[in-house]
């Protein structure tokens, strides 16, 4: 049989793979976070590795253990904050929920009654509107909240350990992820790094803090252990096969024989020599992936119900193009209303159902049963979000591969859509409160989605046209309003009603 009959003769082999990647090695790493929960003092760790390498998992896995042990966690996924108060200000909200116990209500009860205006008016941050948090913040250390604890703070990473001091003296664990410098700005990237770099020194003991970053921020800094997140190794790759039901043994062929599926793998690709084993093919898998744990997730993902022979011939053998071969193979398999979904929602860091089906063209119950359908293969995963909803993300190595093969009038029209539909719940939840209410965390991200979505825009538009494009977008979304999503955006840029909205922003964006 020549190789081009074997090749086109070969049938699909019963592959069965699991529908979760399941967690595998960095038994080292895991052991040292596991350690931190015994020691007298409070550790500050930093998980080191690219984006893609595990550090997520790792966390996941290491918070998993914290529940079984009884140790309560406070989780903070880093969005895309405009200063370090505003990321300050959502760790210490993602505090209160798990420790409510914690004396931050009260001082943000204190600040309502406080004439905070002169301290927005100096506060220098990024963000027109200045955030909630910015507020609450320097009220607090400019003595305008009477507490004597606080008499001591004089800059945000004070303010923030005499919160978090006040909590309770069993051990904590704070995991803090996607520490990335690429999506944050150069600024509050250096400005973060060195937040962490004082609470490593600050911190009270019975705090054990876990950071995952793609990059080293703790030089000459003793307090801080960097964990480092590589590749695995090719025993890692076969237990991760092994344990996913990756079948590596037989090819079916003609007339139903069967082959060794390392021996038909060496004919078909002319891999070295004619003896290739299984630890070979597995070798060979480590090689074209590097052994990095994102790609052989989505190596799992394109292998399932095919042949894993098929899919070890067609990886090329530069790693850049193996993930785009891998990232477009798992698009391949979606069916066309998922594949549409996820290029649409590629422009958001965080979606829900609701604003998926907007992006989409879906109804929200259909938009919802795709999401769940991608959440059960592990395309997306479930995070918490501020408002308490359902909310999912994707990895930023796919969402960066959607929006490079979607530049152009699509991605405009999702950003568009995104602006008008956060504008819309901005207005919706400010209208709902009184003036002396505090306005929350899921005020000030609205305002920084928005301003987020504005900002990529603008880099390529003017202001006039941006704002035309969010009114035009209102046109084809049910129950949104014109109206509400101007209020919106003179909210989110505290804008006056007297002032047209387009003047305001053509004014911002100079």
């Amino acid at each position: 049989m020549s190789r081009q009959q074997l090749y086109d003769n070969v049938q699909k082999s019963v592959v069965t793979v699991s529908i979760a990647v399941p967690f595998v090695n960095r038994t080292e790493e895991l052991g040292k976070l596991r350690n931190s929960l015994q020691t007298d003092s409070g550790d500050f760790h930093v998980l080191v590795g690219p984006s893609g390498s595990g550090k997520s998992a790792l966390l996941d896995r290491f918070q998993e253990h914290c529940r079984e042990e009884g140790v309560r966690t406070v989780r903070h996924d880093i969005g895309e904050p405009k200063s370090e108060a505003a990321f300050i200000y959502r760790l210490l909200e993602k505090w209160d929920q798990a420790l409510p116990s914690s004396r931050w209500d009260s001082i943000k009860e204190r600040v309502k009654g406080t004439n905070t205006e002169p301290l927005v008016q100096a506060a220098k941050f990024a963000d027109p509107a200045v955030g909630t948090g910015a507020r609450i913040i320097n009220a607090a250390l400019s003595g305008a909240v009477e507490d004597e604890s606080l008499s001591n703070a004089t800059d945000e990473v004070d303010f923030l350990i005499n919160v978090l001091g006040a909590g309770p003296d069993e051990k904590v664990v704070v995991i803090i992820d996607q520490f990335d410098e690429r999506r944050l700005s150069e600024t509050v990237s250096q400005d973060l790094a060195r937040v962490f770099r004082e609470i490593s020194r600050k911190s009270p003991a019975n705090i054990v803090w876990c950071i995952g970053a793609d990059h080293e921020f703790n030089k000459y800094e003793d307090d801080i252990t960097p964990l480092r997140v590589g590749p695995l190794d090719s025993a890692a790759i076969e237990e991760l096969l092994d344990k996913t039901g990756t079948y590596l043994g037989e090819a079916e062929i003609d007339d139903g024989q069967t082959e060794n599926t390392a021996s038909f793998v060496t004919e078909i690709t002319n891999f070295e020599g004619p003896n290739l084993t299984k630890e070979g093919l597995i070798d060979e898998i480590k090689t074209r992936t590097k052994g990095h744990p994102f790609m052989l997730a989505l190596f799992l993902q394109t292998v399932r119900d095919e042949d894993v022979s098929y899919e070890i011939r067609d990886l090329p053998m530069s790693h850049q193009r193996v993930r785009d071969h891998l990232e477009g193979r798992l698009l391949d398999r979606l069916d066309p209303q998922e594949e549409d979904l996820m290029r649409d929602v590629c422009v958001l860091e965080q979606f829900d159902a609701k604003l998926a089906a907007h992006l989409s063209g879906n109804t929200v119950p259909e938009a919802r049963q795709i999401l769940t359908n991608l959440k059960e293969r592990s395309i997306i995963r479930e995070v918490e979000s501020i408002s308490g909803e359902q909310t999912f993300r994707t990895h930023d190595l796919i969402r960066e591969y959607l929006q490079g093969e979607i530049m152009g009038a699509r991605e405009r029209q999702s950003r568009y859509i995104s602006i008008a539909v956060f504008s819309s719940r901005l207005y919706e939840l400010t209208n709902q409160r009184t003036g002396d209410e505090d306005e929350g965390p899921e005020i000030d991200a609205l305002r920084e989605y928005i301003q987020l979505h504005f900002e990529k825009l603008l880099a390529k538009e003017e202001a006039a046209s941006v704002v035309s494009s969010v009114y035009s977008a209102c046109a084809g979304l049910d129950y949104i309003q014109e109206s509400d999503v101007e209020d919106g955006l003179k909210h989110c840029y505290a804008i006056p009603d007297s002032e047209p909205l387009r003047d305001a922003i053509e004014r911002l964006s100079e």
